[in-house]
């Protein structure tokens, strides 16, 4: 129990984070340590890479780490709060239990970098500054570098050897001819079979703090996307790297002086250096190449410093405040274009916020059955997510009593938070463009509030795609007095349900904007936090329709969308870390029932293998029978 309160006093969640595969890859898990640090954790970090004795080195001494682990036999889980790993094996995930470990995975990297994808690993807990730069210590002295060295990678790993550009060799040349310092770097791996480098000074088998040397002291850098590049952008160095068959959202270089130059797509080719036709570097001729390095080297500037967060204190409650806070440190959307019915006199006792995307026909039955209320004093902000459909001519003149707010995409948490700052009511209601109200849901909640509740929700009828229809929930959460535990547990009420007092926004925060689904799980969590089990009523009556839409998450990918709701999970289970083994036992529950969810879910999408390794997951968690049956129906 002593540990317990510590912990809510301020003791710090101890954490390791694992890096892995090549060079660039664990670079780029750096911003994350940083990040996580600042958040007031005690971090150690394992470095699952057949490098990890030579990289070790590069992070040796760093503030930001307690311990450096280069294998998993080095240390025990049961030492640690939480794992948390970065875009890479892995290899946490198998060592602590189910739920218990934060992960970046490919799907995070298709819209964003690595870096960011890591990064918002520590977001996720409720980070909220810029995100870091990467971190490599260097070795003393300056190798003989200066302004007017020009450090380039001009080889690859021989295993992706279609990541080598062509021309480096031309472009040094002209880089001598101008007078330029060209230090040629990489392993003996990485030289040309008749050694041209050796016309310009080769440093090749620099060691990694080394090489991070050379690099600090240079002036520029050029490169074919590799981890030499993103040791550059660590240095800050201003530089140029070459994208062929790598990918360059994933890989985009963490750092506002790096440029990048990619090689177009052509028909038949793929961003996959493996693939039967990758991308051809190549397709970046000489000239191109040459014109984008002289406009570098009129760039001299360093990457400027980043303006980070202070270091936070860390605790449950304060872990929780934390993240609240976040929601609000995101930014507002830009040029938000307003059109309003809504008299200037007209004093609205609720807002109803309804976010809609391509919905033109259901956004205006949502707004009628808004407007239809038996309560009169109802003012409608539709915020039109950047529909492209004819939603824009639907409310070029909104009906009376709705404000039409249109924004750029950004998703329904975006355009939720637009109408929620906004928002002029006393009562904020929230409904979903898909679904509508009876006329009386408005009046019956506020009478069932009176004074002695903030916040109301209720009953809905779910209408399936066969026209089915389904009275939901079978049992109404907080009924013996555990409000958070039952949300946690199930998601049972639906977003167009809740209605609650708009002063709770300042305690609830926004919603996050950084989750494509399990948002509106999110943001219950929070409000049943704020309003605890005596401050929520839930009517009996069902008192929204929700439609199913036509591009509903059941058609659209369900295991991807259980793996988002597993993520809230694990960042719940951290967010609410304590040495509590009941509270602990049941967040592992929690993540083995989705962990059954998925195994079912990717099984009727054909992959097996993924179905069986979530059953073993369910297994790991303590749900045997489920879990075992799961596994042998993956066979």
């Amino acid at each position: 129990m002593s540990k317990l309160i510590t912990l809510f006093r301020g003791e710090p969640m101890k954490l390791i984070v694992e890096i892995s595969q090549g060079l660039g890859n664990c670079v780029q898990g750096t911003p994350l340590c940083h990040a996580l640090w600042l958040m007031g954790h005690d971090v150690d970090l394992y470095i699952n890479s057949p490098l990890a004795e030579k990289l070790k080195s590069l992070w040796q001494g760093w503030q930001v780490l307690d311990h450096i682990f280069t294998h998993h036999d080095q240390f025990r889980a049961a030492d640690y709060d939480f794992g948390v790993s970065a875009y890479g094996r892995r290899q946490l995930v198998r060592m602590f239990a189910p739920g218990q470990c934060l992960k970046a995975e490919k799907r995070h990297v298709k819209r964003q970098s690595e870096t960011e994808a890591n990064v918002e690993l520590a977001r996720w807990l409720g980070y909220a500054g810029p995100t870091p730069a990467a971190y490599t210590g260097h070795a003393a002295g300056d190798y003989g570098c200066n302004a007017r060295s020009v450090v380039v990678h001009a080889g690859c790993d021989p295993a992706n050897a279609a990541k080598r550009w062509p021309h480096w060799r031309e472009v040094c040349a002209r880089l001598r001819a101008q007078g330029r310092h060209v230090v040629v770097v990489g392993t003996a791996a990485d030289r040309h079979p008749d050694h041209w480098e050796d016309e310009c000074d080769a440093r090749f088998g620099l060691t990694l703090p080394e090489l991070a040397a050379v690099l600090k002291h240079a002036g520029h850098y050029l490169g074919n996307d590799s981890g030499v590049g993103h040791m550059a952008c660590a240095a800050g160095l201003p530089g140029l790297m070459l994208f062929g068959p790598s990918d360059p959202v994933k890989n985009a270089p963490n750092s506002a002086v790096m440029r990048s130059l990619v090689a177009p797509t052509l028909p038949g080719q793929q961003r996959d250096a493996k693939a039967a036709q990758p991308v051809d570097i190549a397709a970046l001729g000489l000239e191109a190449v040459w014109a984008a390095v002289q406009a570098l080297l009129a760039q001299p500037a360093r990457d400027p410093a980043r303006a980070l967060p202070p270091r936070l204190n860390d605790g449950v409650d304060l872990r929780w405040q934390h993240y609240v806070a976040s929601t609000f440190a995101q930014p507002e959307a830009q040029e938000v274009h307003e059109i309003s019915r809504v008299p200037a006199a007209f004093q609205p006792r609720v807002s109803v916020v309804i976010p809609t995307f391509n919905r033109a026909a259901n956004a205006m039955r949502a707004v009628q059955s808004a407007l239809a209320q038996t309560e009169p004093a109802v003012e409608v902000l539709l915020v039109d997510d950047g529909s492209t459909d004819a939603t824009q001519a639907a409310f070029a003149d909104p009906p009376p009593r709705v404000r039409y707010l249109r924004k750029p995409n950004g998703g329904a948490s975006s355009a939720r938070n637009v109408g929620l700052r906004r928002a002029h009511g006393q009562y904020v209601a929230l409904l979903d463009s898909d679904d509508e109200w009876a006329p009386d849901k408005l009046a019956r909640q506020l009478a069932a509030m009176g004074k002695d509740y903030v916040a109301a929700a209720c009953r809905h009828v779910h209408i399936n795609a066969d026209g089915t229809r389904q009275e939901k929930p079978e049992r109404l959460p907080g009924h013996d007095q555990h409000l958070f535990r039952d949300l946690y547990g199930n998601l049972s009420l639906k977003t167009s349900s809740l209605l609650f007092r708009r002063h709770l926004i300042e305690k609830t925060g926004l919603f996050h904007e950084r989750f494509p689904i399990s948002n509106d799980w999110d943001f219950f969590l929070r409000l049943a936090r704020v309003v605890n089990n005596s401050g929520l009523v839930v009517l009996p009556q069902a008192l929204v329709t929700v439609h199913r839409s036509d591009n509903s998450i059941s058609k659209t990918g369900r295991a991807n969308a259980l793996e988002e709701a597993f993520s809230r999970i694990c960042m719940v289970n951290a967010l609410l870390h304590c040495d509590d083994p009941q509270a602990l036992a049941r967040h592992t529950k929690r993540a083995g029932r989705k962990h059954l969810e998925l195994s079912r879910a990717c099984r009727k999408q054909g992959d097996k293998e993924a179905a069986a390794e979530h059953a073993r997951e369910a297994i790991r968690a303590g749900l045997h029978g489920a879990g075992i049956w799961r596994w042998i129906q993956s066979l």
